[in-house]
């Protein structure tokens, strides 16, 4: 991490800037990063156990979010 505190990271301008480098850096790493999708047009909505989910249950779990 970074080794130094806020205080003294702003304090400084050039600090400031390579902070800043620096997030932006890991945040360009950090999407970069992400596998690519799929077909998510025709992807099969499935449970936790992998079983494909129908409307059905999709609708019920979606009516049951809502109530709460």
């Amino acid at each position: 991490m970074w080794p130094f505190t806020s205080r003294r990271i702003m304090g400084n301008r050039w600090w400031a800037i390579a902070f800043v480098i620096f997030v932006c850096y890991q945040a360009i790493d950090f999407i970069g990063a992400a596998p690519a999708a799929d077909n998510t047009d025709n992807a099969t909505i499935t449970d936790i156990s992998g079983a494909p989910v129908d409307n059905d249950q999709l609708h019920n779990a979606e009516e049951a979010l809502k109530s709460l």
